[in-house]
């Protein structure tokens, strides 16, 4: 016995130590998908609270699913959803993708690991998404554990993966297509819970295999929940509290919160607003990809006019921020004056100002892979002539070509830098 316990724990080390380790030992994780969503609420008569240590969505029923809608044309959906911060989840919006038919056949991974395997994904310990950052491997490698570990895919979208993704039809021009500024590609096992949280872009999430259930609240709803903005200053934030077990005794404001729900399968997509918390578990072999764009105060769809009527591939769209052998970059390899304006600007969201931190975050991460770089306070009074912490909007639509070009050179130093500094961002499965 005491030979057993000593084996045990000695396993149970090497487990905590690299959890990254190729192991395959145990059973491939549950692929069931028939989960009862949204769950029932059961009412007790011993004074313990609904859902009291019990997931989030069991403390009081929904007020009702997340509207649906065919796809709609850019115009329409800013009028009926965007400008309203209305969540909205279009019904069959992908099924004429590549990946839909070729990522989700028969012979599973296969087909992923003969044409992607060579490329560097980073890859997420499940529900130690804010603890220890992202790891970079081969997708190789993560394919060939992920149905026995603890993992989960959370990537900027390789470039070659995206030509078989495709730019819904509700982004394709206007204001939303020129502030585009990241797509994230996201791979399970399932079994996945993400942390309650928000993010400071609108999140377009169509799935490609697998089930996904998502709980929304709306964001006047953050001082209940605990909200912590991650990374600082980043428009980004999550819930301290367990969602899994829920304490009511301790957090009994949460039984009062309205939320709505949906349930996604494949060539599903759901609209999550800037800013609205929610919360995703995934069900089955589950792979996704999300679009994230900026919200900015105007809409345009001025250039929408003769658009021709067909699937633009993500390979032929340009975002903010592209994939380099699986880090996170700048996709303009060398920016100019009009160029980081439009940066900055998106960067604003629909803030009248932007503060020196965020511009301090924003230029930290684009200056990551450096070894030595200008501090971010000195490249900011570059642009801010005077002593205070903030650029308006006003100052940013009309300062100098020249400051702005200064600035530019500074940032495009990174480029073909091979020296990564620091861990990728965490990422919380959307």
């Amino acid at each position: 016995m005491g030979n057993i316990m000593r084996l045990t724990k000695s396993c149970f080390i090497v487990l905590a130590v690299i959890p990254f380790c190729s192991s395959k030992s145990g059973f491939i994780k549950d692929q069931g998908m028939n989960v009862v969503f949204p769950p029932l609420v059961k009412r007790h008569g011993s004074g313990i609270p609904e859902g009291h240590l019990r997931p989030l969505g069991h403390q009081r029923s929904p007020d009702g699913q997340v509207e649906q809608e065919m796809m709609l044309t850019p115009q329409e959906f800013y009028d009926m959803h965007v400008h309203r911060g209305e969540p909205v989840v279009f019904r069959k919006a992908i099924m004429d993708i590549p990946a839909l038919t070729k990522w989700g056949q028969d012979d599973e991974d296969k087909y992923l690991n003969d044409k992607y395997g060579d490329l560097d994904v980073l890859v997420t310990v499940k529900k130690e998404v804010f603890k220890k950052g992202p790891k970079k491997m081969k997708l190789s490698q993560f394919l060939s554990d992920y149905m026995y570990e603890n993992w989960y895919l959370s990537t900027t979208a390789p470039q070659q993966m995206m030509q078989e993704l495709v730019l819904p039809k509700c982004l394709q021009c206007g204001t939303f297509r020129k502030y585009l500024q990241e797509s994230e590609l996201w791979m399970s096992s399932g079994g996945t819970t993400s942390m309650l949280h928000y993010h400071a872009d609108h999140n377009l999430h169509c799935v490609v295999t697998g089930r996904k259930d998502f709980i929304l609240i709306h964001p006047e709803h953050k001082e209940t929940f605990e909200m912590v903005e991650h990374p600082a200053h980043s428009g980004h934030g999550y819930s301290k509290i367990d969602m899994d077990m829920v304490n009511v005794f301790k957090h009994p404001e949460i039984t009062q919160v309205p939320w709505t729900y949906s349930t996604l399968k494949p060539g599903d997509c759901i609209y999550v607003p800037a800013g609205h918390l929610h919360q995703v578990r995934s069900y089955g072999r589950s792979i996704s990809y999300t679009i994230l764009w900026a919200p900015v105060p105007q809409f345009s769809a001025s250039d929408c006019e003769g658009k021709p009527d067909r699937d633009i591939p993500l390979s032929e769209v340009t975002f903010t921020w592209a994939y380099f052998a699986g880090d996170k970059q700048l996709s303009n390899a060398r920016l100019n004056s009009e160029s980081l304006r439009h940066h900055l600007l998106a960067l604003l969201r629909m803030d009248s100002a932007l503060s020196y931190e965020r511009w301090a975050a924003f230029y930290e991460e684009v200056m990551a892979q450096m070894d030595d770089f200008p501090d971010a306070d000195e490249v900011f009074q570059i642009l801010n002539s005077s002593d205070k912490s903030y650029l308006t909007r006003k100052e940013l639509l009309e300062m100098e070509k020249s400051k702005l070009q200064k600035v530019a050179n500074i940032l495009n130093l990174p480029q073909g830098s091979s020296t990564i500094q620091e861990e990728p961002r965490p990422r919380d499965e959307l």
